[in-house]
């Protein structure tokens, strides 16, 4: 039997629900196994973001960290919407204008600005040649710094988010101190954590600057699975099953720490303090981590802090990631239209 959903979501996300493989694996995430999964498609993978690299005009280098940066021809200018062309599946590109042509008044930092990006994976696989990353290089014309953080179990908290830290100091000292601060699903964990350590150096004495803005895609921000949508979303989620499989990610990740210290689980971050920069969090009223995303918005306005939160009617996790969607085009083009207010200064 098919899935029912919404009459507002597409036919096209409709039929890649049905194809999804949502089933609960009952492999143990073992170091052996971990790499067995990770080689499961990778080579489509790799050529999959090849062929969009090669359409959306993003060209790809690793920085000496080993982080792969993400830039297009004229990465540095900033465009205007209406100046902006459609690529494909009508994804909004960067229009090849000289810079020159910018229109008069934007903000001088905007031409300063660069974005360091968390993929996702829990914890476990993924890599920089993110999808998502790619498509904001094209539509911001911005340079992506790409975090290749270690994976688990390899590797346990806190060494993804020392690693991604490591990555914010290097880069603010060598792009400078605009950056924006984002990342999807365990991404998304990772930059909050990383915020939040920027936040304690700079109660410290620190002049590490905070992000101009930060942008949390689905957040896996509560790795106890203790909120609502862990058990109402059970079985609605096309991308995610939590019983038997999302605790696996959890401790393969944290190890032995504690599930619900605020840098493994956001959800549980005080905010307090230190002004926050602008923030927009996603997700879909199917997505497994609902509850994770609404805790840590409403933690954001209560410490004062402004942030937009996109709900989407029938979406589950991590949406945004299928490019074929007619929603995650939706959602792209509404996360441009955000991150082009921080850089302009109206957000």
């Amino acid at each position: 039997m098919k899935p029912w959903f919404p009459p507002t979501v597409s036919t096209v996300a409709v039929a890649a629900a049905a194809e999804a493989d949502n089933r609960v694996h009952r492999w143990p995430l073992t170091p052996r196994i971990t790499r067995w999964l990770r080689t499961k498609g990778a080579d489509a993978r790799l050529a999959g973001f090849e062929t969009d690299r090669a359409a959306l005009g993003v060209e790809v280098a690793h920085d000496a960290r080993g982080d792969l940066v993400m830039t297009t021809p004229l990465t540095g200018a900033h465009f205007p919407r209406e100046m902006r062309t459609e690529g494909p599946s009508g994804r909004p590109l960067p229009a090849h204008l000289p810079r020159e042509m910018r229109r008069d008044g934007q903000d001088a930092r905007a031409g300063e600005a660069w974005v360091l990006w968390a993929h996702g994976g829990g914890f476990c696989w993924g890599s920089a040649r993110d999808g998502t990353g790619l498509r904001l290089a094209a539509g911001l014309g911005r340079p992506v710094v790409s975090v290749e953080y270690p994976l688990a179990p390899e590797e346990r908290f806190p060494v993804a988010i020392e690693h991604c830290l490591a990555a914010y100091e290097a880069g603010v000292r060598e792009r400078g101190p605009q950056v924006l601060l984002g990342g999807v699903s365990a991404g998304a964990n990772l930059a909050l954590g990383v915020l939040q350590r920027v936040r304690a150096l700079r109660e410290s004495g620190s002049d590490l600057p905070q992000p101009i803005g930060l942008v949390g895609l689905t957040p896996f921000g509560d790795l106890a699975g203790e909120g609502d949508s862990y058990r109402v979303n059970e079985g609605r989620d096309a991308y995610l099953r939590w019983r038997g499989q999302q605790e696996r990610f959890a401790r393969a990740y944290a190890g032995r720490a504690d599930l619900r210290d605020p840098l493994v689980s956001p959800v549980h971050a005080d905010w307090s303090g230190e002004p926050l920069p602008p923030a927009i969090f996603t997700t879909g009223t199917r997505d497994l981590f609902l509850s994770d995303t609404a805790r840590i918005h409403t933690a954001w306005r209560a410490a004062g802090g402004e942030a937009d939160l996109v709900l989407a009617e029938g979406m589950w996790h991590s949406y945004l990631s299928d490019a074929r969607l007619p929603e995650s085009d939706a959602l792209m083009a509404r996360l441009l239209d955000w991150c082009d207010g921080v850089l302009a200064g109206r957000v």
